[in-house]
């Protein structure tokens, strides 16, 4: 570790610096408090200072004049991995002690520890991050870099990794060796228990591993099911005759998780001979040539006030040995990350390929290789379906694959083969092709050794705006032929067909010129082989014309939808099982298909049918793991008796369902998560509350993402309403979410396009869409909602399902099956004294 440096702080312009932080300000002098309070201008002034006091603040998003550090800023650039970026977690992080009174001394203590470290830092990355930042934090980097014996560059860190334990070399550790009470896992976790669930998928799983087939495990929540999968998945692969397995989840979360807690503490304690990698999709890596090109045309063109918003990427770009950009957490969390990922990415249609100068070290082909040669590779749905529609490109042969989340892989498959056109996909088109507007030039012909006034770059520009142009008319005609829904079904051929014949036209004239261009830049192999991509980008849009303008294939639905004001047309497959068996199943020796909710009531057949197991393979097995939770004492259900249907008057539920959120917030004081089906209903209920308990409501306090975070800070009784993706995939523990209110059983809403097609075709095949289509899928639904509220074995909380259906329909018994626990119907004006009760039994340990 190299030695501490002292800072001298005259020699950065810091020899005397006012720190503030909120309405406290202290007068720091040569690194050190004064011992007065007031602010001499003239003392201690050098050359190198300024001639005003510089003010050290630390601000969420920091000051932007020339006489104030945003150490925020400072800290974000030089640590954009941690987790936290806030003053506590900065503090605590370089062990600064937080002072309550006189908070702005310990401003002025984290300066000199992150100055401190910084000394120590390459030369280079110290001189990227002070020229992106600008302002005072440049002055002071650049003047630390100018100092006497700073560092020159900091060797990678060389300490040898602790090597792998060959433990159990010789011989094939079971599941239940592994997992059980006397295991290496029970020896190295002091208040493990084996449990029985978790050991009967492991020992499942380990068979269908060997003896190939389908295993559809469901398995509850605190099972330990990903510890159950991959425990034999790294025994079997890291034998010689083991094929290679691949781990798909649905969310790059779960996948991050597995590959760098999971895997690598597994592997250690059981002597793991697999080697195993993570992939993700290309647009998850940077792409460094993008880098060099953006960094360039920010500083040489009209966008130069922008460079600071890429500060926070200068240190991570020299250290990162993965370029996943899920690591910088500082560059993710700023509102303009989303816009600026996207010009420096990695991405089919501006990647040059062999020729790239930065070829052999590019973060995409190296983590691709590393899977192509790993035993076990984790991945997301999406990347495993681009591999499949890619014909296996990317993964290469592997014979087992492992779908976690299953209940959402055929939705991610019907997603990935769906085509789609739209004004937004063809304005995407454009900017990758160029040439670009003046104040927005980061297209391929942008790049290229033309002058504006050649004729192909005349060509370019002209078949781009007509591409353009024609879009937008025939968009405009499909959307005045339709109805005014925000969702409907395309007829075959599409309305517009003559127009969209047109478009297609002009796209395959703008994919010549776009060919002829390539042709003139033989001698320019990097930008050819980025034209052939753009090039393809073009066709592809032009092949979605083609099939939107003819008849309509009996397994696709033609549909559109409205975002934002503007329309697109998609072309989606109905039947996914054809697709993932050609593509997908195909070489696969086995295939483990495992979630908390894969069944209605113990019945796997919709499953296994609609992701087309039971016609691959000829061993096809489920089973279902009850959860260890004990429900009974952890969770309890009401159901209002007296609230207005659901099916009545929108109006009269919706008062009756604001005044019982209200009622509930008055009883209990806790956190909870209101589930709804449609933005309609959130909206009226969110009107009637809002202003009577502190709400934060999906589509109107911010995103997804946000509401969450906000959620989790809350205390005292914060109510969250959510829609359709707060239904699955949040994890809020403890006190942050103690109850859950089902507004609607969720089945899909009847005119949605794709569903009504899916219906339609199942009707036609002599079966009841509504028993083996819409009732499946809102029973796995509903159990996806309520599983919200216990995800550990010390939550607890209620359940409150204000739709009568549940009680009055005769498929409500289906519903009630497939709850961990009974339900109580109660009078409405009993629910929140009732629940209230509950929680006062559970705390005492008297639960009833």
């Amino acid at each position: 570790m190299a030695p501490k440096a002292t800072i001298p702080w005259s020699a950065l312009g810091l020899g005397q610096f006012l720190a503030v932080l909120g309405d406290d300000a202290v007068l720091f002098r040569n690194g050190e408090p004064a011992t007065d309070e007031s602010v001499d201008e003239s003392a201690d002034q050098s050359a190198g200072e300024r001639a005003a006091i510089l003010r050290v603040t630390f601000e969420p998003r920091g000051p932007r004049d020339e006489n104030s550090l945003d150490l925020g800023l400072l800290c974000r650039c030089l640590s954009p991995c941690e987790p936290d970026h806030g003053f506590a977690s900065a503090c605590a992080a370089r062990g600064v002690v937080l002072r309550k009174k006189l908070p702005a001394i310990s401003v002025g203590r984290l300066l000199l520890a992150v100055l401190t470290d910084a000394a120590t830092l390459d030369r280079e990355m110290l001189q990227l991050v002070g020229y992106l930042c600008g302002g005072a934090v440049r002055d002071v980097l650049l003047g630390l870099v100018s100092l006497p014996g700073a560092a020159e560059g900091v060797p990678p860190d060389e300490t040898p990794r602790a090597a792998r334990s060959e433990r159990d070399a010789d011989r094939r550790l079971s599941a239940r060796d592994v997992l059980g009470p006397e295991g290496p896992i029970a020896q190295a976790l002091s208040n493990y228990e084996a449990r029985r669930g978790q050991l009967e998928m492991a020992e499942a799983v380990e068979q269908t591993l060997d003896r190939g087939g389908v295993l559809s495990v469901e398995a509850g929540p605190g099972t330990g099911k990903t510890f159950a999968y991959l425990v034999p998945s790294l025994a079997r692969v890291g034998r010689e005759d083991g094929a290679r397995a691949v781990v798909c989840t649905r969310t790059k979360q779960l996948q991050d998780q597995i590959f760098h807690k999971d895997l690598p503490f597994l592997a250690a304690r059981i002597g793991a001979r697999a080697n195993a990698a993570l992939l993700k999709g290309r647009e998850n890596y940077l792409c460094l040539r993008r880098w060099e090109i953006a960094v360039r045309e920010m500083s040489e063109g009209l966008e130069r006030d922008r460079l600071g918003s890429l500060a926070t990427l200068g240190r991570w770009v020299f250290d990162t040995e993965t370029g996943d950009i899920e690591e910088n957490s500082a560059f993710l969390a700023q509102d303009d990350a989303r816009e600026l990922w996207a010009r420096l990415c990695d991405l089919p249609t501006a990647c040059s390929g062999a020729f790239c100068p930065h070829v052999e070290e590019c973060f995409s082909i190296r983590a691709r290789r590393l899977a192509r040669k790993a035993d076990l590779v984790v991945v997301n749905h999406s990347l495993l379906l681009s591999d499949a529609a890619a014909n296996g490109v990317i993964l290469g042969k592997y014979g087992h694959l492992i779908v976690d989340e299953a209940h959402a892989f055929e939705a991610a498959a019907r997603l990935a083969f769906t085509a789609t056109l739209s004004e937004s996909r063809v304005e995407q088109a454009a900017d990758a092709v160029g040439p670009g507007r003046a104040s927005r030039r980061h297209g391929w012909f942008d790049r290229l050794p033309l002058t504006p006034e050649e004729d192909l770059v005349r060509r370019a520009v002209e078949a781009s705006r007509l591409v353009q142009t024609l879009a937008a008319r025939a968009l405009r005609t499909v959307a005045g032929a339709v109805g005014a829904e925000r969702r409907g079904k395309l007829s075959a051929p599409a309305p517009g067909a003559a127009e969209l014949a047109v478009l297609r036209n002009a796209l395959r004239s703008w994919e010549l010129v776009v060919e002829e261009t390539i042709e003139r830049l033989r001698d320019e192999p990097e930008l050819a082989h980025e034209g052939e991509a753009v090039q393809s980008l073009i066709g592809e849009l032009a092949r979605v014309c083609d099939v939107l303008g003819g008849p309509a294939d009996e397994n696709a639905v033609h549909w559109y939808e409205r975002e934002f004001g503007r329309l697109a047309l998609h072309v989606t497959p109905l039947d996914v099982a054809p697709i993932l068996a050609s593509r997908v199943y195909a070489n696969l020796e086995s295939v483990i298909l495992t979630s908390a909710t894969l069944s209605t009531a113990g019945d796997f057949s919709y499953l296994e049918e609609s992701l087309g197991v039971a016609d691959a393979f000829e061993s096809v097995r489920a089973l279902v793991v009850e959860s260890p939770f004990a429900y009974r004492d952890l969770m309890r259900i009401l159901v209002p008796a007296d609230l207005p249907s659901v099916s009545s008057d929108g109006e009269s539920y919706a008062d009756a369902l604001a005044d019982l959120l209200v009622r509930l917030h008055t009883a209990l004081d806790r956190n909870g998560l209101v589930l709804f089906t449609s933005y309609e209903l959130l909206n009226d209920v969110h009107v009637r509350i809002r202003d009577r308990v502190p709400t934060l409501a999906q589509g109107i306090d911010g995103s997804r993402t946000s509401l969450v975070e906000k959620f989790r800070r809350e205390r005292g009784g914060c109510i969250l309403l959510g829609t359709d993706s707060f239904w699955e995939g949040v994890d809020l523990p403890g006190e942050e979410l103690e109850y859950v209110v089902v507004t609607r059983l969720p089945f899909a809403v009847p005119t949605d396009p794709v569903f009504a097609a899916l219906s339609t075709e199942i009707e036609r095949r002599g079966r009841d869409a509504f028993l083996h289509l819409a009732l499946p899928l809102a029973v796995l639904k509903l159990r996806q909602g309520v599983g919200r509220l216990v995800r550990t074995a010390t939550d607890r909380g209620v359940v409150i399902l204000t739709d009568d259906r549940i009680c009055t329909k005769p498929y409500g018994r289906r519903f009630v099956e497939s709850l961990p626990v009974a339900i109580d119907v109660v009078d409405a004006a009993a629910v929140p004294r009732e629940a209230a009760d509950w929680f006062r039994a559970s705390i005492s340990g008297n639960r009833v």
